[in-house]
């Protein structure tokens, strides 16, 4: 009887075991057995590359000369001389406003100068009965200075009223085509306000503005590529020919302008708009490259790459030469590298790296 309840038991144990075993096992394997992490990445290889690095700024195309005109005097506007489109010469009348009363008075102020000249030329065609009627040469010496006060007063006084007169009138300032006309004949001229404007189409600019923290890398004489969404296919070559001195007091920034020169096939206009890329620094040479993204930085802020050493995952601290727009130069000698295969993947130094590539 006591040997069959210990066969019982023993048959009970071994059955327990038989379950209980590969559930351990299991068990172990999903739980508790040390984990191999890893990581998925791509190798990537160090490129030859010459790193240059831009400045970028938005702007438009404009006339290298324009000129919004205006009259210095307010008036209602008597003549309109141009239209738009129209070429014009330096100096040519474009358009008056109403002088009439301008125009009397310095008469007036002409007549009373004409009148002086002629006293004095009276005075010295009667010279000896001057000198006796005044008592004497030194009385008609005084005269005569007298009389030529009231010939400079008088001219004073005239040309003082012919620019009176000419604040009527505007003038070209430079040779050029008028490129909108904003008034017309019977409106009221306001001083200061324009009237229309005048532009050199034979020779453009590409204005930027560009803010403080740029305005330390432009030189003269950097090379400057310019893309028009007219022309998208297509760069303009040019260089900084101009770097101002002041900012701009009403925004705070730098107003750039870059010569600009069409051909047959892509003509210019003013207002075309694009962007202007200015070089302002690069590297003489091919030099060891990798782009921005294949480049990570620690908690202190240092450079480093991350490299495959023994299956492992490592990070390498790295120097960096120029850091260009796409690619950095990176002086330390690595050949190779590993960048995550998987966007907004966190790489972890001692994974195991599974490459995909």
């Amino acid at each position: 009887m006591i040997s069959q309840v210990k066969n019982f038991a023993f048959k009970k144990i071994v059955k327990y075991l038989l379950i209980g075993i590969p559930l351990a096992s299991i068990l172990w394997f999903f739980l508790l057995r040390p984990k191999q992490l890893t990581a998925l990445v791509r190798r990537v290889s160090v490129e030859n590359k010459v790193v240059s690095r831009s400045v970028s700024a938005s702007g438009q195309v404009k006339a290298e000369e324009q000129a919004d005109l205006t009259f210095m005097s307010a008036g209602k506007i008597t003549k309109v001389l141009v239209n738009k489109g129209d070429a014009v010469k330096q100096g040519e009348p474009l358009a008056y406003i109403d002088g009439s009363t301008q125009f009397q008075t310095s008469q007036a102020y002409k007549d009373a100068r004409d009148i002086a000249l002629r006293n004095k030329d009276l005075f010295e065609e009667d010279r000896e009965a001057n000198i006796t009627a005044l008592g004497g040469e030194d009385e008609y010496n005084i005269k005569l200075r007298q009389l030529d006060e009231l010939i400079s007063q008088a001219e004073a006084t005239y040309q003082a009223q012919l620019s009176v007169l000419r604040n009527s009138y505007i003038y070209a300032p430079f040779d050029g085509t008028i490129i909108e006309v904003d008034k017309k004949v019977g409106e009221t001229a306001v001083v200061g306000e324009s009237v229309m404007t005048l532009a050199d189409m034979d020779k453009f600019i590409f204005e930027i503005s560009i803010d403080q923290e740029d305005y330390g890398y432009i030189k003269l004489g950097q090379p400057a590529k310019i893309k028009l969404d007219s022309y998208s296919s297509y760069e303009f070559e040019t260089k900084v020919a101009q770097v101002p001195l002041t900012a701009n007091p009403v925004t705070g920034v730098f107003d750039i302008e870059i010569p600009l020169s069409g051909d047959a096939e892509h003509q210019l206009a003013i207002g075309m708009s694009g962007d202007a890329y200015i070089d302002v620094l690069s590297t003489t040479s091919e030099v060891r490259a990798l782009t921005i993204d294949e480049i990570f930085y620690d908690v202190t802020d240092e450079p480093f790459v991350w490299v495959e050493e023994n299956g492992k995952l490592k990070q390498l601290p790295v120097e960096l030469g120029v850091e260009g727009d796409i690619y950095t130069e990176i002086k330390t000698d690595v050949s190779e590298v590993v960048v995550p295969a998987e966007e907004n993947q966190k790489l972890t130094e001692g994974y195991t790296a599974k490459i995909i590539n």
